[in-house]
This record gives C-alpha cells, sequence and structure tokens, in this order.
C-alpha cells in the first residue's frame, strides 16, 4: 500500500448540501497517496458519506480552528491542506498539489 503522501483536513458544521458537492469533485481526481479527513464539530445532524477514501471524525461544537486541529492530530500524511466544507475546488487541485510537491521535492 503507497504510503499517505497529502492529507485533506475539512472542518465541517451544518453544512451538508456544500460539502456534498465538495466531496463530489474531490471524488473524480482520488488517487493513491491522499486522504481526506472530515471533522465533524458537533452538527445538529452528524454528517457521514459513503465514499470510502473520507474519514469522519464527531467532536463537540468548538469552532473550525479546534477541528482543524483535531484533523491534524489524526492525518498521517507527509503534507497537509485545508478546504472549507462550503468550497469547491478545480479539477486538476490534487494533481496539481502532488505535482507541487514533487517538483519541488
Amino acid at each position: 500500500m503507497k504510503e499517505t503522501i497529502l492529507s485533506i483536513i475539512i472542518p465541517y458544521y451544518n453544512t451538508e448540501q456544500y460539502m456534498n458537492d465538495l466531496l463530489v469533485c474531490l471524488d473524480k481526481q482520488m488517487m493513491p497517496g491522499v486522504e481526506v479527513l472530515i471533522v465533524d464539530d458537533g452538527s445538529k445532524v452528524p454528517f457521514s458519506t459513503e465514499y470510502p477514501w473520507a474519514k469522519v471524525f464527531r467532536k463537540e461544537n468548538e469552532g473550525p480552528g479546534i477541528a482543524r486541529n483535531v484533523g491534524l492530530d489524526n492525518m498521517s500524511g507527509e503534507y497537509f491542506t485545508f478546504i472549507d466544507s462550503d468550497d469547491l475546488v478545480a479539477d486538476n487541485y490534487l494533481r496539481t498539489i502532488l505535482q507541487t510537491i514533487e517538483a519541488d521535492d
């Protein structure tokens, strides 16, 4: 199994509609060496997903900064990035990050 190069940490709080759009966007680009950690920061309805590449952590509501720290504590990647749950990413987002990591060594 390939080691994890990049961890994507997504703090989540009651933004299911937007989060589902983001996950669809990421699903089209997922590749070995990338993990996605979603930290549900005490949403009214606990977040869950059927994407096997996404790990969901749930905690009491303390804000996005603390949720990001939970992601950092649980990541296994050598590098990390944050995405907000109500954002979308470009179609070449993961490829661009991984190419940059490889080029800059």
